[in-house]
């Protein structure tokens, strides 16, 4: 903060017009003048709002120790901007000039000239040697207010029975890794190097280490995985059974809108900022922030109530560079995020449920199960909530870990819960989430027109179904790594196989048939790989085992004349014998439901860098 104060023998003011969105009450032309007066002018800075009550009492201090030297009985508060060109947010502004107005009240008689007019003013400085004073203000870097108390642990049966986690009877059971970690505060080591990096390796997922820590790149075939994944999952979310608006947008948000600032501080210090042209910008950190600004502009209606807006975001969170951790704990992630747009609070939890089943539902196509932390913001929301989460866990005969949060704080939720796989390492890794949102609509605008026409703020479900693309990937991963440790051969599902299949001719002879057996794989949607180098066919058949391709077909001389073919299935680890129409119905059956799309690389292993 700027001040600069003048004793002045009189000053006078007179609003013109409108200078900014927010603004005091005002009319124009309308002359006002105060004489024998401290007159102090403001400038109000955007650090400011980081210590604003240290701000407002300094300021005033600083003002009654003016006005005492100089015997001044009055003060004339005048936001006056061009003491700064880093200004804070006009809501802000406006704030810190009423709160250092009321604090003086008590002490001496206050004028405030209007805030965010264009104003002309005449002045008389007194010319004595204490009549001209200025000083900055600068925000004392503050700790962050923390609400008192500690999160509260329950073990919630679909029963209805709460258990105290000290006394739960603790398993070698994936809830009860779950209840150790979070409640019970026991970790587990973690093993030097993570089994599952091996495949983030063979699949080109890895550091870029030109850039932040915890920022991830992808070679051809990560690439063609992590697309795949994000195309899934926008079939998903346009399944659900309300429609569903997929939207794109920007990633970075002016923090001077106050709707911007208010969710970026409840999110609290894991925010990437960036500067631009004086102002100051956050990296979103899921889709909200692009959504929410959007629809607020979207004329609604409970017609239209519920739907769905859904993105794949681009989204930074500035992880500790110690628990980053690659293709799960990343500082930019890819959230695909679904918010859910529901009429009220009974309608978000209909919803919740709906979302709660497809979590379920898609995990499980996996052949994997979720462990349940689910947080809730307050003991008030945990007694409200109590029956129906009790509803859901006898749906799946489950336990829940409920995590309760101290009162105090002003969440926007209401409900979060966070589903848990627990890796072949035995730690629990959350891959997606659920949340009822009950402040978000009203703090960026968004509102529906009820069947009375009155205006309402929807409850908005925040959701990524099958987790961000990097955890989505990373449970893949642990699903082959976990089928490797449990005696099967470790593959990933054909659909988002890279390679789906890889024809291997025995001499340059066979090329011409394997282009042949190419294109027709290719009509049925295969991913098809060639072999063409000078290399022995035992290498062949080892090199394509080695990456993991779907199905593996020599083709040699007895091919050239034969109605069948030798293909190696890597997911039952056979070798069958079949025609290719038979291949390419059985691939047509094993992909369906599911996206596709070509090859990333060339098809000739001849002509792939090596990556």
């Amino acid at each position: 903060m700027k001040i600069l104060l003048i004793h002045a023998d009189y000053i006078e003011f007179e609003p013109r017009e409108k200078a900014a969105e927010v603004f005091d009450p005002a009319t124009p032309g309308e002359k006002k003048r105060v004489d024998d007066v401290l007159v102090a002018f403001i400038a109000v800075e955007k650090d400011d709002r980081a210590a604003m009550d240290t701000i407002v009492d300094q300021c005033v201090a600083y003002i009654l120790e003016a006005a005492r030297q100089v015997c001044a009985e009055k003060v004339c508060l005048y936001p006056y901007a061009h003491l700064s060109n880093t200004l804070a947010p006009p809501d802000i502004a406006i704030e810190i000039m009423h709160r250092i107005e009321n604090t003086l009240r008590g002490e001496m008689e206050v004028v405030s000239a209007p805030f965010g007019w264009y104003k002309s003013f005449k002045l008389s400085c007194k010319g004595h040697p204490l009549s001209e004073l200025s000083r900055e203000i600068r925000p004392e870097k503050i700790s962050v207010k923390r609400v008192k108390g500690e999160n509260t642990y329950l073990i919630l049966t679909p029963e209805g029975k709460e258990i105290e986690p000290s006394q739960y009877p603790l398993k070698k059971d994936g809830f009860s890794i779950l209840v150790e970690k979070e409640a019970l505060k026991i970790g587990r080591k973690l093993v030097s190097e993570p089994r599952y990096l091996r495949l983030c390796r063979k699949f080109g997922l890895e550091w870029e280490p030109m850039s932040d820590t915890g920022h991830m790149r992808y070679g051809p075939k990560g690439a063609l995985m992590f697309d795949l994944a994000a195309a899934y999952a926008l079939q998903v979310v346009l399944g659900m059974p309300c429609p569903v608006y997929p939207v794109r947008g920007t990633n970075m948000f002016n923090l001077n809108e106050s709707a911007v600032r208010e969710h970026a501080e409840l999110f609290g210090d894991r925010l990437y900022t960036i500067k631009s042209d004086e102002k100051e910008f956050v990296l979103r950190y899921a889709a909200c922030h692009q959504q929410f600004a959007m629809i607020r502009n979207w004329v609604l209606s409970y017609r239209n109530i519920p739907f769905g807006a859904f993105e794949v975001a681009d989204s930074y969170r500035v992880e500790q560079s110690g628990e980053c951790m690659l293709g799960f704990r990343v500082r930019r992630l890819n959230m695909p995020d679904l918010h859910i747009f529901c009429r009220d609070e009974e309608d978000a939890k209909r919803w919740f449920e709906v979302v709660h089943d497809r979590i379920f539902h898609e995990i499980e196509k996996l052949g994997r199960d979720y462990e349940l932390l689910m947080n809730i913001s307050s003991r008030r929301y945990y007694e409200e909530y109590r029956d129906w989460i009790i509803s859901m866990l006898k749906k799946r005969n489950k336990n829940a870990l409920i995590c309760i949060y101290p009162e105090g704080k002003n969440y926007y939720w209401t409900i979060n819960v966070e589903y848990n796989i627990i890796d072949i390492e035995g730690h629990e890794r959350e891959i997606a989430t659920d949340q009822i949102d009950i402040g978000n609509a009203k703090r960026f605008g968004i509102c529906y027109t009820d069947e009375k026409g009155e205006k309402r703020y929807p409850v908005i479900i925040h959701t990524a179904i099958i987790g961000t693309i990097e955890r989505f990937l990373f449970a893949l991963f642990d699903t082959a790594l976990k089928d490797e440790l449990e005696g099967r051969k470790g593959c990933l599902p054909l659909w988002i196989n890279p390679e789906q299949v890889r024809l291997l001719p025995v001499t340059d002879r066979h090329i011409p048939l394997a282009y042949r057996y190419a294109e027709k794989l290719k009509g049925a949607g295969a991913r098809v790989g060639i072999d063409d180098r000078q290399e022995s066919i035992a290498r062949k058949v080892r090199d394509a085992k080695q990456d993991w391709v779907g199905y593996v077909i020599v083709l040699g001389d007895r091919e050239e004349t034969s109605s069948t073919i030798n293909v190696y299935d890597r997911m039952s680890d056979t070798n069958r014998e079949m025609t290719i129409d038979q291949l390419c119905k059985e691939f047509r059956e094993r992909v369906a439901g599911y996206p596709g799309a070509p090859l990333y690389f060339a098809p000739e292993l001849s002509k792939r860098p090596g990556f």
